[in-house]
């Protein structure tokens, strides 16, 4: 019985390999490089209440098309994973002001159409400098923020001594870790 039947189980054992690992390779996640995007957030002071929380939307939106392009020449259908890998928060304006003296929390949250908000980033307490590193939210998947044509962010912050006549400009920073479909 080692015969032709023998060979034709053997051959189909192997058929049946090839096609899992085919499979294995097609559904493995290539990491691409590293992509940072940037929003800018503009307050006016008199907006702004000691201590009470306020949300902040971004004057600016990300499409994530050319960087995509850049790296390999992929497209949003082709990205399986996205989070947020690092955050930063910079005061821009006014000059000469330490983040200390701004903010005593601040919460970083994407938007997008038909999407609910998520929150990515956050830090509580702020260094006597103008930049300060916001902690990334473990977890955070923004794949389907990713594939939108455009997504946004609020900045949901909570002030210390706002002055009423000044407009805070805040720009945060987050790198993103994407990954795409292999082949």
């Amino acid at each position: 019985m080692h015969g032709k039947g023998g060979w034709l189980a053997l051959a189909l054992l192997a058929f049946t390999l090839v096609l899992a690992g085919c499979e294995a390779a097609a559904s493995e996640r290539l990491t691409l490089p590293e992509i940072e995007v940037s929003f800018r957030f503009e307050v006016s002071g008199n907006a702004l209440t000691d201590g009470q929380p306020y949300t902040a939307t971004a004057t600016n939106t990300v499409d994530l098309t050319t960087a995509l392009q850049q790296r390999g020449g992929y497209t949003k259908n082709e990205v399986v994973a996205a989070t947020v890998t690092a955050a930063e928060i910079e005061r821009v304006q006014p000059a000469l002001t330490d983040l200390s003296e701004l903010l005593s929390e601040a919460r970083v949250l994407l938007t997008a159409s038909g999407l609910s908000d998520l929150e990515v980033a956050s830090r509580t307490g702020f260094p006597d400098d103008e930049t300060a590193s916001m902690a990334p939210r473990s977890g955070a998947d923004i794949t389907a923020f990713v594939k939108k044509p455009a997504f946004g962010a609020k900045l949901r912050l909570v002030p210390l001594q706002p002055d009423a006549g000044e407009t805070y400009v805040y720009e945060v920073r987050l790198t993103l870790r994407v990954q795409v479909e292999g082949v």
